[in-house]
């Protein structure tokens, strides 16, 4: 995806979504499939900076978008064939290690502040998802857009855990 889905666009996109125009819901499937192809390549690059538990944690956090991601394609696909909704279970989340702080060094605090800005674009996306599913009427697709949000809001849950385990949360805070 060239252009990078902001705030700002997210909020522009929401605005439009009505309740009875399936147009509108399909940019918003086009829009949810965006914001999982950016967490695909954000985390992606994320992961290719670091090593160890860092890696690692940015690889999860990748598998679990793409997985998103393909929940999406699966939706799209069946509602251009079929016009029915899919019902999209949530998969146990296996949590990856989180560093305890012996783990930490100094090239960790570039980690800190990429993690920081992923949590901060996990609460947009669920912000999104949660409101679209409120200006759709459609139940199937008001529990389809709840249940995006609800991935969201347990990867924010493991980057919320990653922020406040952190060493150096304290010199973010105090400077």
């Amino acid at each position: 995806m060239a252009e990078t889905i902001g705030a700002k666009e997210l909020k522009q996109a929401l605005e439009k979504v009505s309740s009875n125009d399936l147009n509108q819901v399909a940019e918003g499937i086009a829009i949810a499939a965006g914001i999982e192809s950016e967490g695909i390549a954000f985390y992606e690059k994320q992961a290719a900076l670091f090593e160890g538990e860092t890696k690692s944690f940015f690889t999860f956090l990748a598998g679990q978008e793409k997985e998103h991601l393909q929940a999406i394609n699966e939706l799209k696909n069946t509602l251009e064939k079929t016009g029915q909704w899919v019902e999209i279970m949530l998969p146990e989340l296996k949590k990856p290690k989180i560093f305890s702080k012996k783990d930490w060094d100094k090239g960790n605090k570039d980690g800190l502040t990429a993690v920081l800005f992923a949590l901060w674009k996990e609460k947009q996306a669920r912000e999104f998802y949660e409101g679209v599913a409120k200006a759709i009427q459609d139940e199937g697709a008001k529990q389809f857009f709840l249940a995006l949000a609800e991935f969201e809001k347990m990867h924010a849950a493991l980057l919320e855990e990653y922020v406040e385990d952190s060493y150096y949360t304290h010199e973010l805070i105090m400077g």
